[in-house]
C-alpha cells in the first residue's frame, strides 16, 4: 500500500509540474519557486539492513531567495530486498531534508551549477517472516551538481547531483554516497 502511495503522489507531481510551471505573467528572472523530480542510485553500504545499493525516487521543491542562494526540501523513498545474516529482508528508507543551496551562474545560462548542504531526517524500516523493525535519525547531507536549462523560454532542466548523506539507524553510522538525475521546472514567470 506505501508503494501504491508514493508511486501515486509522484505520478501526479510529474504530472502537473508543468501545469503550475507555466503560472503568471512575469519574467523568467523573476521565478522564486522551482519543482522537480529525480531518480537516483545508492550505495547504502548498511550491515543493519542487509541492503548494499538501493534506487531512490524522490521530488524537491524550492525557493530562490535571490539569484544564488534558494532553500529547498525534499523527499525520497526507496524499498529493496536483501539478505541479513541469510534471511531475506524487505527494507523500506524515506529521507525528508531541507537544503541550502548556492547556484553559480556561468557565462552561459543554460548551466547552473551548485552545492548544497541540508539536514533532515532518515527513516528506516525492515521487515521479515512478518516481524517488522523500524529506526529513525537525524541525517546530514552535502552534495553537488548542475541544472542544463532547455527550451525557448529556459524553464525546464536536466538535473544531475552527487550527494552524500549520514544517518545512524540500528546503532549503524552509513554513509549514503547518491547519484540522482531528474528534471525541474521553475514556477511562475513566464
Amino acid at each position: 500500500m506505501k508503494r501504491i502511495l508514493c508511486v501515486a503522489i509522484f505520478a501526479a507531481l510529474v504530472l502537473g509540474a508543468p501545469a503550475f510551471a507555466a503560472g503568471s505573467g512575469s519574467t523568467s528572472g523573476d521565478s522564486k519557486g522551482e519543482i522537480g523530480f529525480g531518480v537516483g542510485q545508492s550505495d547504502v553500504g548498511s550491515d543493519s539492513t542487509g541492503v548494499d545499493t538501493a534506487q531512490f525516487i524522490g521530488v524537491r521543491g524550492g525557493y530562490h531567495i535571490n539569484n544564488q542562494f534558494q532553500v529547498e526540501g525534499m523527499f525520497s523513498s526507496s524499498s529493496e530486498d536483501g539478505d541479513l545474516s541469510g534471511t531475506t529482508v524487505d527494507t523500506t528508507m524515506r529521507v525528508l531534508m531541507v537544503n541550502g543551496v548556492m547556484n553559480f551562474h556561468p557565462r552561459k545560462k543554460e548551466l547552473v551549477p551548485y552545492v548544497m548542504a541540508g539536514i533532515g531526517r532518515a527513516d528506516v524500516e525492515v521487515e521479515s517472516a512478518g516481524v517488522t523493525g523500524s529506526d529513525d535519525s537525524i541525517a546530514y547531507q552535502v552534495g553537488g551538481g548542475t541544472r542544463i536549462f532547455f527550451g525557448k523560454t529556459k524553464r525546464t532542466a536536466f538535473r544531475a547531483d552527487l550527494s552524500f548523506l549520514r544517518e545512524t539507524t540500528f546503532n549503524d553510522s552509513s554513509t549514503i554516497t547518491t547519484v540522482t538525475a531528474g528534471v525541474t521546472w521553475k514556477l511562475g514567470g513566464r
